[in-house]
């Protein structure tokens, strides 16, 4: 076990050393990680522009409400 443990230690401390590298955080940045969020972001736009429309129209109706009530 002591072996094991020593070589996926090792192994961890390599990427940690590799991914703490400027080049390679800006490589990660440019290529991984800002391409997923755009992504993600255009694949949940229109759910996000639904639920505030939803949003404001619920509101809307509230107001409504109170000011037919208030208005008896």
């Amino acid at each position: 076990m002591s072996i094991k443990n020593n070589f996926i230690n090792e192994i961890i401390d390599v990427v940690i050393d590799e991914v703490s590298k400027e080049e390679i955080k800006n490589k990660m940045s440019t290529y991984l990680i800002e391409p997923s969020i755009t992504y993600i972001f255009h694949r949940f736009y229109p759910y996000i522009v639904i639920t505030f429309v939803i949003f404001i129209l619920i509101l809307l109706m509230a107001i409504t409400i109170v000011f037919l009530l208030i208005r008896k």
